[in-house]
């Protein structure tokens, strides 16, 4: 139990034996005063007046005299109808800063899952297409949630969905067919031009409708393994996958099973004829439909009537197939906010099929431009290529003018981590479905709310430590009084309850948002006083031993959110 878990349970403990028996308390009554100055946690006593037919004022007052402090609590005071606790500073300071000192990387985990499995279904790009920004979103929340599970104490299974087959995948070989027949590309350019050629191929369509038949003629020799458009589409599927794997590498994308379409399409079939055979499903015009309708879900099209797969069809046969190989506690579903009244028809069905397991859709919106949405039939797209190169480019010039001293290498590599750390926290400082304006020029800042800001933090840390590498003095947490050091002592004792808290939710951004509060209390410190002062050595070693906590546990934040940090910008 870390610090502030613990105060908070001394709180509870004197609460429930000043009350006596008849109410219970628990540390989810707790609430944060809305002035430091009132204390760092208040019970609200109106449920226990109520009870006893009392003033709230008057309860508050009786309870706040029969409670007295504790290890980590020094004063218990009424305020209104309110008991306030606040902390006890040495007491508090020494415990956080022992607690980060013994658990470097691990600081902030919990148990919270213990015992309980969860398989996160996100990293889901279709082949034949370039992955672009509204990817990045997916792929980068997904991860960051498998990061959060896993800090929680649940056994994750990260899984890796690919769209390759379709009517999208056989107008991308069509087209590469019809156009591009024997051209070769270099490896490099390879998913880039299946791009240019499914653009390619969208316009000539809209020109010449016949050209839809064709496409349809080639889908249908794809499912049916027909050569030589199955031996094009592993050929040009590979080109894809080899891209992907490398843009995961690069943004720390790590799902450990792979799952795709095509493999998992005769399956579905099968399912949906046992819902057919089960009464679940029924014929509706010639398609097999589901009713769910006393559900408020109206009908789930689970099979068009040519007998052609759906995403329906292929996403029973995913569900139940994670379920057999991995026997999950929960699915939890990275898609597009837009597919929310699709996942609840998903869910309702694989219900009625028996499915006992927690299924949960995380939703995220759009990610848009300054200029506007995308869309990849139109061709303008934003992929991820030409974000990052653009990116890295502008980091680059900066950081050699910054570095002089520093190689070509040097230079690339930190500029590629910061031009990483600012795409992947713009696309988690905020609620997944809120749509994002991804605006280069801001996430790359280092001012403001921003991944780079808080490289930046770490890195002054860094530079401080180096500047502090003969200090002698003697670390005694009772020394740091004053009021940013406490400030900063709470920042930190609160952080595994945020992992907690986003735990329960999935909500990574309250990650991103510690972060940023950290960093700017941080900042503030720093500029009110002199961390190393000559004149005080044990001042300086306690003050160094509480900025390392403070590097330590914004660098794992960083990790929870798939971010490598930098020890030099």
């Amino acid at each position: 139990m870390y610090a502030k878990q613990q105060a908070i349970q001394e709180a509870v403990t004197s609460l429930k034996k000043a009350i006596g028996k008849g109410f219970l308390v628990t540390p989810d009554m707790l609430e944060v005063p809305p002035d430091p100055k009132l204390g760092d946690i208040a019970f609200p006593v109106f449920e226990l007046a109520k009870g006893q037919s009392k003033n709230p004022v008057e309860v508050a007052r009786e309870l706040a005299a029969k409670v007295g402090p504790s290890e980590l609590v020094e004063k218990v005071a009424a305020a209104g109808p309110y008991v306030n606790f606040t902390f006890n500073n040495q007491a508090l300071t020494e415990q956080v800063i022992k607690e980060i000192t013994h658990e470097q990387a691990k600081y902030g985990r919990s148990k919270l899952g213990k015992g309980k499995k969860v398989i996160v279904d996100y990293a889901q790009p279709n082949t034949h297409k370039e992955f672009h920004v509204g990817h990045i979103r997916n792929g980068v929340l997904g991860q960051a949630v498998v990061n959060l599970l896993d800090a929680n104490g649940y056994k994750v299974v990260p899984a890796s969905y690919i769209g390759d087959s379709g009517a999208d995948v056989a107008k991308a070989i069509w087209g590469l067919k019809k156009f591009h027949d024997g051209e070769e590309f270099k490896k490099e350019e390879r998913a880039q031009k299946l791009q240019e050629i499914y653009t390619e191929a969208t316009k000539y369509v809209e020109e010449h409708p016949k050209a839809k038949e064709e496409i349809k003629e080639v889908q249908a020799k794809l499912e049916a393994h027909e050569e030589p458009w199955h031996l094009l589409w592993k050929e040009t599927r590979q080109w894809s996958l080899d891209a992907f794997k490398e843009i995961f590498a690069e943004l720390n994308i790590k799902p450990k099973v792979w799952y795709f379409e095509s493999e998992v399409e005769a399956e579905g079939k099968k399912i949906v004829q046992k819902l057919l055979t089960d009464g679940i499903a029924k014929k509706s015009e010639g398609a097999t439909i589901v009713d769910l309708t006393d559900e408020d879900l109206d009908v789930f099209l689970v099979l068009k009537s040519d007998g052609s797969a759906l995403y329906a069809t292929m996403d029973l046969a995913l569900a139940l197939t994670k379920e057999r190989e991995h026997d999950p506690d929960r699915q939890l579903f990275v898609v597009d906010v837009r597919q929310s009244f699709y996942f609840k028809q998903l869910f309702a069905t694989l219900k009625k099929m028996g499915m006992t397991a927690t299924l949960t859709h995380l939703a995220y919106d759009m990610v848009t431009l300054p200029d506007g949405a995308m869309s990849s039939r139109e061709g303008n797209v934003v992929t991820y290529r030409e974000l990052k190169e653009k990116m890295i480019g502008i980091l680059q010039d900066e950081t050699a003018k910054r570095h002089e001293d520093w190689d070509e290498k040097q230079v690339r590599e930190t500029a590629f981590k910061i031009a990483m750390a600012s795409i992947i926290f713009m696309m988690l400082r905020q609620d997944p479905k809120t749509v994002i304006t991804f605006d280069i020029d801001e996430a790359m800042s280092v001012d403001g709310f921003t991944g780079p800001y808080i490289l930046y933090t770490i890195a002054r840390i860094e530079s401080i430590k180096k500047k502090a590498a003969k200090l002698k003095g003697k670390i005694e947490p009772k020394l740091l009084t004053h009021a940013g050091e406490l400030n900063l002592i709470r920042a930190l004792a609160e952080y595994p309850l945020v992992i907690e808290r986003a735990g329960k939710t999935f909500q990574v951004s309250m990650i991103a948002q510690w972060a940023f509060d950290t960093a700017k209390l941080f900042a503030e410190y720093y500029h009110e006083v002199r961390v190393l002062d000559d004149e005080d050595q044990n001042l300086s070693a306690a003050r160094l031993a509480l900025i390392l906590a403070v590097q330590q546990t914004l660098s794992n934040a960083m990790q929870l959110l798939g971010i490598d940090v930098l020890k030099e910008m």
